[in-house]
């Protein structure tokens, strides 16, 4: 459901630096959606 990003970054004075961002894959945004919806808009969205 995670994935890692990382990214390279180059400063000014020569040095590198690894950024690491976590993303979320499209299984965990449905997940998500799924889990943190309120049980009125899946009622609404199903009539």
């Amino acid at each position: 459901m995670f994935e890692v990003k990382e990214t390279t970054i180059t400063h000014a004075d020569g040095h590198i630096s690894i950024s690491k961002a976590p993303k979320v894959t499209g299984k965990g945004q449905i997940y998500f959606i799924n889990k943190f919806k309120s049980p009125a808009l899946s009622k609404a969205a199903s009539e």
